[in-house]
């Protein structure tokens, strides 16, 4: 419901009838919350009390039936699988211990994988581990999913291993020569091995090893001569069965084989270019062959880069490759089609900015990558941006009239007369950071947008993440200096001692009125908002201002909050912006990432 809701509002609509779609989204959606958490308590009753054998059997086949529904939360399906996993265990229900061991492992991949969160990994490649355990029960699972699902197992653990900062191609290899060896079994040939589906995913398997490993990272020799063998004899058997090599990972593959054999850095950039500009066009009708061309294009452009930082002549490659390739792939990421293969190409885009920025002198175009690539994929985000920025613009205008001496220091400003001269200058300043103050939670996607029940413990510690992820995106790149404190420190109270990251001090900050101004902006339209926040109603204007008053001095810049109440004209433009006017700026944004 929620989905159908959003597919209408992402429609090419008319104004008012966009209007309206959103006015009944936000009421429907509001409808939802309310419902689930009435479920999750009772649900949550249930699970305190006696539980009776046929409960315990209706409890699994929930869990199967939104596991195989394509249903991924792993809060809702931990509280159910961890209450009926010890009945199962102690009945010795092997296939319904693998199933329920399968979906709690994959949830924990799919939640925290998508964070790039170590400890949440940790746990996923622990349970992951515990279900192939199961496999010497292999001929009493009687599903062939389940039996199946001890190889998708060990893919999995191939994948969390090949996301891992230092080199885990020891580990990769033990598993996969490990799923081969059970697979090559006489259980498992006796009653699976003349299945086309478990064949396919055991030749998956073995190709896997090309995306996993970072052959740049092996420091043992003998690795490195199985890793180039690997590579070499995948190569055979796909040229003996006439496959193609769809999205190029056996290319790359090769190229990164011939790099270790010492081939030369400028030839190999040369065969990546010439394959990338063979390519050719996307067609997004074609959802999967789309996406594989896609993905090459954007593969082979990143081990271009990979080349590049790593080689001892970086800056000859810098200034003869760059030019040839960056903007192309920039450009087919800017144009991807919202609501394509979303997670896939939202992280996609989100490596692409990060190691393409790097490369780009001009700090005004690497502002709009960002936007393009990054921030206006998620639209809740991109839109509490923008509303944040329209708030932002009117107060810093109004506090240059009244109170110049108030931006004294920013941007290097020297006195009142230079703020009253550069309120363009100030007033862009101000927009643009509200646009990147937000940007950490575009690594946070699935967190930020779980707004149809109420947040766990560990979603809520995500959340407060994103100050500290969007700062992790940016702070290699000196033309975002100016913005690192406000992306950091716009949690933080006013007098520094309250909010979060802990590990940041807004009060010391160069930047701190800036800080308070985007603060107030940010708590003014995330009160107010009817998009995102379903488990609040929205107040008006006139109860988000009280609250600012009451928070004046504590939580809240004092002069902001006196600036608001004293200017009558800023007051009303505030009320009229966060009331009616936020379905202009809602509109001219959906439109935006229709039309892309």
């Amino acid at each position: 419901m929620c989905w159908e809701m959003d597919q209408q509002v992402m429609s090419d609509l008319s104004f008012a009838k966009w209007k309206d779609t959103l006015i009944a989204r936000s009421e429907i959606m509001r409808k939802i919350y309310l419902e689930n958490e009435k479920f999750l308590a009772d649900l949550k009753k249930e699970l305190e009390s006696e539980i009776s054998p046929e409960f315990y059997e209706q409890l699994f086949n929930t869990v199967k039936l939104l596991y195989d529904g394509g249903y991924d939360d792993l809060f809702i399906m931990r509280t159910i699988v961890n209450r009926i996993l010890p009945y199962f265990e102690e009945k010795k229900d092997y296939p319904k211990i693998l199933f329920l061991r399968k979906v709690i492992a994959y949830e924990h991949y799919e939640f925290y994988g998508r964070l790039s969160h170590e400890e949440g990994m940790d746990k996923a490649l622990e349970l992951y581990e515990k279900t192939i355990e199961l496999k010497e029960y292999y001929a009493e699972l009687t599903d062939r999913a389940d039996r199946r699902a001890i190889f998708v197992c060990y893919s999995n653990l191939v994948a969390i291993l090949a996301n891992e900062k230092e080199d885990t191609s020891e580990k990769i290899f033990k598993y996969i020569d490990e799923g081969l060896r059970f697979w090559q079994t006489d259980v498992v040939q006796r009653i699976d091995g003349n299945d086309t589906e478990f064949n396919e995913r055991m030749d998956r398997l073995e190709t896997e090893i090309l995306y996993a490993i970072d052959a740049s990272k092996m420091k043992d020799e003998e690795l490195r001569d199985e890793y180039i063998g690997l590579v070499h004899r995948l190569k055979k058997k796909i040229d003996n069965d006439g496959l193609p090599d769809t999205d190029g990972g056996l290319f790359r593959a090769e190229i990164k084989c011939r790099l270790l054999e010492n081939e030369s850095e400028e030839a190999l950039i040369e065969e990546l270019i010439a394959h990338i500009d063979g390519l050719g066009e996307l067609d997004y009708d074609d959802g999967d062959v789309a996406l594989e061309k896609l993905l090459d294009y954007h593969n082979s452009g990143c081990e271009i880069f990979d080349i590049i930082e790593k080689s001892e002549n970086r800056q000859k490659l810098e200034d003869k490759f760059i030019p040839r390739f960056v903007s192309k792939i920039t450009d087919i990421h800017a144009h991807i089609p919202f609501g394509f293969w979303t997670g896939v190409v939202d992280d996609a885009c989100a490596e692409w900015f990060s190691n393409a920025a790097p490369y780009d002198k001009n700090p005004a175009r690497k502002a709009e990558m960002l936007l393009k690539l990054v921030i206006s994929r998620q639209p809740i985000t991109y839109i509490h941006s923008l509303m944040v920025g329209e708030i932002a613009a009117r107060i810093t205008i109004s506090l240059i009239k009244s109170n110049p001496s108030f931006f004294i220091g920013i941007l290097d400003m020297k006195d009142e007369n230079q703020v009253k001269s550069s309120q363009e200058e100030l007033c862009d300043y101000a927009t643009k950071a509200a646009l990147l103050h937000d940007c950490g939670k575009c690594e946070i996607v699935e967190v930020v947008n779980r707004q149809h029940r109420h947040l766990y413990k560990e979603e809520y510690s995500v959340i407060q993440l994103h100050p500290d992820k969007g700062y992790e995106m940016l702070q290699h790149d000196p033309a975002f200096d100016k913005y690192f404190d406000i992306i950091r420190g716009h949690h933080k109270s006013y007098d520094g001692k309250s909010g979060y990251p802990a590990n940041f001090n807004n009060v010391k900050s160069k930047l701190k009125p800036m800080i308070d101004l985007i603060t107030i902006a940010d708590c003014i339209d995330a009160a107010t908002d009817i998009l995102g926040r379903n488990y609040v109603k929205s107040k008006d204007f006139n109860t988000i201002y009280n609250e600012l008053i009451a928070g004046s001095g504590t939580m809240y810049n004092p002069e902001i909050v006196e600036l608001i109440g004293s200017d009558k004209s800023l007051y009303q433009d505030l009320l009229y912006l966060t009331g009616e006017g936020r379905f202009e700026v809602y509109y001219r944004a959906y439109r935006e990432i229709i039309l892309r």
